[in-house]
Formats: C-alpha cells, structure tokens, sequence
C-alpha cells in the first residue's frame, strides 16, 4: 500500500514539473509587469467559427518610418506615456533596450516603410452572450521586463469594462 501512495506522489510531482514552468511562463508578466494603458483602433466584432472573442488592433500595431525589417524580426517599440494616461510609441529598437518602457512584438508585415506589429495580445476570448463594447477600448496591459505583454482587462472610458451577458430564453 505505501508503494502505490510513493508512486501517486511522485506521478503528481512529475505532472507538476511539468505544467509549472508554463504556468509560470504565462503569468510572468502579470506576477511582475508594469500595468500600461495602450490605444486601439476599432475592434472587429464575434467570430461565429473561433467562438466568442474580439480582436483588438493597437495603435502600436502600425508604425511607419522603420526601414530595415522584415517579416519575422523582432521588435522593440519604445513607449511613453501622454497627458491622457495612454502609452504611445516613442521609437523603435531591433535590440533590447536597457532602459525606458517599451513593448516586444514581431513585424509581421513590411509595407513602403511602414510595418505591421503583433505583440501577442491581440484577442481576447469571453464566454458565450457576452454584450460588451466594441468602440472606444483601451487596454491595460502588464509587460514584463522582457517586454512581454499579457492583457490585464479592457477599459471603456477608462474605466473597467463590465461584460453584461444575455439572457436567452430556451422555448420547447
């Protein structure tokens, strides 16, 4: 009997050791990131197929005037705050800087000197009949010293959104 009690346990260390370091990999930004607030552009709507989910495009997502990318490199984009609390470019690095804010994305598009940017943040999911507003979105993020970001939540008006869910009525 204690065998199997020795064996369980280590079967849950094992597991443990395993999903850990994702979990704390995930998290990180959110456990020790600076909280920033960043611009959006409109916001599409549901997506019927993915489920329920939104996807958001950042003021950030677009920046001209950085020749030398190409698709797939890293980036840097240096941020600073405005009068309004809102995060906005302030420059861009191909390596990591050492000091001041910013963000790390991916170009993954390079137009005639201006280059489209993911960050990873770029949906967010929520649970079925979820009404909430789709304009007028800032989002809070926390970004690790790595410059990884993780979606803290969404603000409407500055203020927190509250997601009001409807109500459907199941008729036989």
């Amino acid at each position: 009997m204690k065998k199997k009690y020795i064996g369980l346990i280590a079967v849950v260390v094992l597991i443990l050791a395993v999903l850990l370091p994702f979990i704390i990999y995930n998290q990180w930004p959110l456990l020790t990131g600076k909280k920033i607030v960043l611009a959006t552009l409109p916001v599409d709507p549901f997506d019927p197929i993915r489920g329920q989910y939104i996807v958001i495009n950042y003021e950030i997502s677009q920046l001209d005037n950085a020749p030398g990318y190409k698709a797939g490199d890293s980036i840097y984009v240096l941020l600073k705050e405005d009068d309004k609390g809102i995060w906005r470019q302030a420059g861009v690095s191909s390596t990591k800087p050492t000091e001041g804010d910013f963000i790390k994305g991916k170009v993954k598009s390079v137009g005639d000197n201006n280059l489209r940017i993911e960050y990873g943040i770029e949906q967010y999911f929520f649970e079925r009949n979820a009404d909430l507003p789709t304009r007028n979105i800032t989002i809070e993020v926390a970004i690790a010293k790595s410059g990884r970001p993780k979606i803290v939540q969404l603000l409407y008006k500055g203020k927190p959104v509250e997601i009001k869910y409807k109500e459907f009525d199941i008729k036989r």
